[in-house]
């Protein structure tokens, strides 16, 4: 395509006119390279701040065979999610991501309904996602306190205050501008990368002894109460191990979310989408067996006051090299939580663009120095911090914020790739990144593996259940967003909202959008 091709401008940019195509003007400055949408999504996705908080949760569900094979279970299915998401973006990439998919996947009919769910649950991912990230943080930070001053007593107040101050320096961080948020996605690349091969090879070496393959590949464990106290199956305690390996495998969407502010954002979005996800099942698999392997023993692991992968760190490296494996773990998380307001904030900007939120006009406007929605980032933040809350009561408030992220990011993962094979089947037109005939069995594969998870990370996860401690407050807090979502769509927002409203007009594009690109987008429909 020529750029010099008469009737448009010789300065013509293709993100701008696809964006403009899909009916949105290019508000925010489109600065980030492919390298750095794939930090901001590896970021988001944080397998450090994943597998390693929750290893102990996976240690009482299952036991080595959860963390192993599990995350290799995990990461099967995922990829397929990947993959359906990766397609949908290649041909919408707007800051709305799977939001903006969904309303036109469901077309004038369901668009509005289904994107009106889609933006809440997404959102619920989101703000879920970063409360239990930087909470993590924030405990593994009282964590390391207690390794040096061994009369300081943690509690879930102290957790939620740090993670409270960590939360505002992601906010000033996110509010800085363009270039600290670059800055941040290259250390975290460098973080989650090379902070992980850091403590697999000083775990592994400094380790007095080694567990055994067969104890690392076939040994399963069940301190849940499930398989004692009732005649659960050691099969469903396997399925709710699950969730230390799905919550590491989550946050992708966070390319699509950054695609109004990266550059070629239709390939690599899909590609930072893609490669996250890959590089989050190799980075965790390595991280897995690092850990299981080092084990020293396995009761005293579990019942540390300091959780059971800090105590793996201090048996293989001492307090001094524990306590920098430790404090690796804390970066990754503030890390994580820089990048997930920014996708937080993008996500909530689209929404809001299109009259979704209270005061819309209010909070879609952009800073004038930086070009960004710094009233959402402070938004998310103080959402992000509230969600935490309960950690002041429950010792569960990590693996019940974990099981809500979860359900809130994969349902509204499934949701545009649902109606991407069913209703927006004909309409659909495929682009750089397509599946071809393979899309609807990939799609098919991500709903049910979907429904699936949704069913599993709902019910308790211990038993019985005696105490708050022990309950499990996903179904409530999903509960809460289903009524909310359903009573206010059909007593209000069904007569106003109409999902994504076009900023341009097409015939008003002269300069912007080439005359072949539309006409290729409308002949390159496939089923």
């Amino acid at each position: 395509m020529e750029n010099t091709e008469k009737g448009h401008a010789a300065d013509y940019n293709e993100d701008e006119a696809r964006l403009a195509r899909l009916g949105y003007k290019q508000n925010m400055k489109r600065q980030f390279s492919g390298l750095q949408n794939f930090g901001f999504t590896l970021t988001n996705s944080s397998v450090l701040i994943g597998i390693v908080p929750l290893f102990g949760f996976g240690m009482t569900a299952g036991g080595p065979v959860v963390a192993i094979w599990g995350w290799l279970l995990v990461a099967f299915f995922v990829m397929f999610i990947g993959l359906g998401m990766a397609e949908i973006c290649s041909t919408y990439p707007t800051a709305g991501g799977l939001y903006f998919w969904t309303a036109k996947l469901g077309g004038p009919k369901w668009g509005p309904m289904f994107s009106w769910y889609e933006a809440w649950f997404n959102m619920l991912g989101q703000v879920a996602g970063c409360s239990g990230s930087v909470l993590a943080a924030a405990t593994f930070m009282n964590n390391l306190i207690s390794v040096w001053q061994p009369t300081y007593e943690t509690d879930g107040k102290k957790n939620f205050y740090i993670m409270a101050a960590l939360m505002v320096i992601a906010g000033l961080v996110n509010s800085a501008g363009g270039r600290a948020l670059k800055i941040a996605s290259l250390v975290s690349v460098f973080i989650h990368i090379v902070g992980t091969i850091v403590i697999i090879i000083v775990v592994l070496a400094g380790a007095p002894k080694l567990q055994t393959a067969k104890f690392v590949f076939t040994d399963f464990e069940d301190h849940t109460g499930y398989t004692t106290s009732s005649s659960a199956s050691p099969v469903f305690v396997f399925l709710l191990g699950l969730l230390q390996s799905q919550w590491s495998m989550l946050g992708y969407d966070a390319s699509a979310h950054m695609s109004e502010e990266t550059e070629k954002s239709y390939v690599n979005g899909p590609r930072g989408i893609l490669l996250s996800i890959f590089a989050s099942v190799l980075i965790g698999l390595g991280l897995a067996l690092a850990l299981t392997f080092g084990i020293q023993d396995y009761n005293t692991t579990l019942s540390s006051s300091i959780g059971a992968a800090p105590q793996i760190f201090i048996d293989c490296a001492g307090k001094r090299g524990g306590s920098v494996l430790i404090f690796i773990i804390v970066f990754a998380g503030f890390l994580c939580g820089i990048a997930t307001v920014a996708a937080n904030s993008r996500m909530i900007y689209a929404f809001a663009r299109d009259g979704g939120l209270p005061f819309s006009r209010y909070w879609t406007v952009l800073n004038r120095r930086t070009q960004m929605p710094l009233r959402l980032v402070w938004l998310s933040v103080v959402i992000i911090i509230i969600l935490a809350l309960p950690s002041f009561g429950s010792t569960a408030t990590l693996s019940a914020i974990s099981g809500i992220s979860i359900i809130g990011f994969t349902v509204s993962y499934a949701i545009p790739i649902l109606l991407r094979i069913t209703v927006g089947a004909s309409t659909f037109v495929q682009h750089e990144f397509n599946l071809g005939k393979f899309s609807r069995p990939v799609g098919w594969i991500a709903v049910i593996w979907t429904i699936f998870i949704f069913i599993i990370f709902n019910l308790p996860q211990s038993w019985p259940v005696d105490d708050m401690n022990a309950f499990n407050f996903t179904p409530a807090a999903v509960g809460f967003l289903l009524i909310f979502t359903t009573l206010t769509w059909f007593l209000s927002a069904r007569h106003w909202f109409k999902g994504p409203v076009s900023e341009i007009a097409l015939q008003e594009l002269d300069g912007i959008v080439p005359v072949d690109l539309d006409e290729k987008q409308d002949t390159e429909k496939t089923n």
